[in-house]
């Protein structure tokens, strides 16, 4: 699994059924309903050492197996299937998949990764490929006492294990680090995959390599392992001049967070053993907040992801583009406070566009259904009754959350999901990109290019959100003036009298700086910057 490398992509896993057709009447089979189901773990990106493969994902590592267990609700007897993880995060369903009872009744669904894992599960001894990694990485997610539906059914995938990510640097006097080791590991937990339950760790203290053979000067590794806490040496790092031992008075490792610790070994630490201080925590990896992860909705058969992101109390950075010559000003603070809502996980592509319209404005180099629909105006997607808006929610209102209708999201809403909400790593960042295994500009970002991408051609944020910097410039809610510091209060927008819209995200064309998340563009409601300028929904 990567991580968050998030997140958002999602698992999209189309199960169909619940038990197979065998004993179902010819001539009921033209009512059987399948099974579909949407998953996600929206966890957090960690990259393994000299390689662009990430450690986690939100969703299913592609040619991975997922177990999907199916049973009539009440029942005793399960019917297991497996899942073969394809592209953009679909779980391809066996030849011979579930569907729902005729007969009306509920079911259960369980579903777990690696598909090999039985009431003991034992993470590797040797994760040093990304395989082996994700082998030892318990994932699991159940729905339970589900009725038929032709929607598809939201899974949430937990993570069972701990993520230990350990950077390390050669110091004074070292030239080459060669080897990663966890010490004093024990590897064994029961698993329970009816109801997902782990036990304690057990099992003989086992060391747990995570670099190995390794000849540079810098080198990340990373290690599932049970939840436990470790007391006493608990870290090898072999040298070109010898080995350094770290040591720890006692520190827990709960399920479902990643904990990173940075090392520089210098000649000092060899053949020594030092004490180990300075972790840093990620967060929790499973999604824990009280809304849905996600919400699916499907327009003229057209389907599109809304992510869920919690509110609360934000600081961010705004940086001003001066009217006069659209040229990034002063740099202001603003704090205030956001409700829960939604914000959509692509931006808003061609395929969606024209489900809702009929047609697309995209300019002709740019019109595949996969890339971002582009040459839009802020007063076509928002005028009353015939803008995008507003035929959206008609269109869709049989599936719309009480009380809940599509908008463009305000300046705050997108600059707080751009930065990645409360999951977010370091809150001093100027970039999107900013945060562990993002890597470089190139990770996230469509910048610097002569031409348009297609949207999630990029890695996600924290949230699993694509292209929050460039490829696009994103219409939002709000008018624009230039702001000065100061609290905006509760889910601030700006309703001045100015005749200028607020954009966000820079576009493919730009530099750099404008991938700042906190930059800000403008334009006049009827401009459309053809293949520039798009957007992406909000939903509250």
């Amino acid at each position: 699994m990567k991580t968050m490398k998030n997140i958002l992509a999602m698992a999209l896993l189309p199960v169909l059924g619940a038990l197979t057709a065998c004993s179902v009447d010819d001539e009921q089979m033209d009512n059987r309903v399948p099974i579909t189901l949407s998953g996600t773990t929206l966890t957090i990106t960690e990259t393994r050492a000299n390689a662009d493969t990430a450690l986690n994902k939100d969703y299913i590592e592609v040619g991975q197996t997922v177990k999907v267990s199916v049973r009539n609700t009440g029942s005793n007897s399960w019917t297991d299937y497996a899942y073969m993880a394809a592209a953009g995060g679909e779980l391809t369903p066996p030849t011979t998949p579930p569907f729902y009872p005729i007969n009306g009744a509920h079911v259960d669904i369980v579903a777990y990764s690696p598909s090999t894992a039985t009431s003991t599960f034992s993470v590797l001894p040797d994760q040093t490929s990304n395989n082996s990694f994700m082998a030892s990485d318990l994932v699991y997610a159940n729905a339970l006492d589900q009725e038929k539906s032709t929607t598809a059914i939201p899974l949430q995938f937990e993570h069972k294990m701990s993520k230990i990510v350990v950077n390390v640097t050669a110091g004074s006097g070292v030239s080459e680090i060669q080897s990663v080791t966890l010490l004093n590991i024990y590897p064994d937990v029961t698993f329970n995959p009816a109801t997902g339950a782990v036990g304690s760790a057990t099992g003989t203290k086992t060391p747990i390599i995570i670099v190995n053979n390794n000849h540079t000067a810098a080198v990340v590794g990373a290690a599932a392992i049970p939840s436990q806490t470790l007391i006493g040496n608990m870290l090898a790092i072999v040298t070109d001049i010898g080995t350094a031992t770290y040591a720890i008075d006692s520190k827990t490792f709960e399920a479902g967070r990643v904990y990173r610790l940075n090392i520089s070994v210098g000649r000092a630490q060899v053949n020594t053993t030092t004490q180990i201080t300075g972790w840093t925590e990620g967060g929790v990896l499973s999604y824990h907040n009280t809304g849905s992860p996600f919400l699916t909705f499907t327009v003229n058969g057209v389907s599109f992801n809304m992510i869920f992101v919690e509110g609360g109390a934000y600081s961010m950075k705004y940086i001003n583009t001066k009217i006069s010559d659209w040229k990034q000003d002063n740099e202001v603070t603003l704090t205030g406070t956001l409700s829960d809502y939604y914000i959509q996980q692509t931006e808003c592509t061609n395929a969606v566009y024209k489900a809702v319209m009929g047609s697309i404005p995209s300019v002709s180099d740019y019109v595949a259904d996969h890339f971002p629909v582009n040459g839009v105006t802020w007063a076509g997607v928002t005028a009353a009754s015939t803008g995008f808006i507003d035929r959206l929610n008609e269109l869709v209102a049989d599936q719309l959350p009480a009380g809940m209708k599509f908008k463009l999201p305000s300046e705050a809403q997108w600059q707080f999901a751009a930065q990645g909400g409360n999951k977010r790593y370091y809150h001093g960042t100027e970039y999107t990109y900013d945060y562990p295994g993002a890597g470089t500009a190139e990770f996230v970002a469509v910048y610097g290019k002569t031409s348009l991408w297609w949207v999630a051609w990029k890695g996600p944020n924290e949230l699993g959100l694509y292209d929050m910097s460039g490829n696009v410039w994103e219409l939002c809610q709000d008018n624009y003036t230039i702001q000065t510091s100061g609290d905006k209060g509760h889910d601030y927008v700006d309703t001045s009298s100015s005749s200028y819209r607020a954009v966000r995200g820079g576009c493919f064309s730009n530099n750099i700086e404008w991938m700042k998340i906190g930059t800000r563009g403008f334009l006049q409601p009827t401009d459309d910057w053809t293949a520039a300028l798009g957007f992406r929904l909000a939903l509250q």
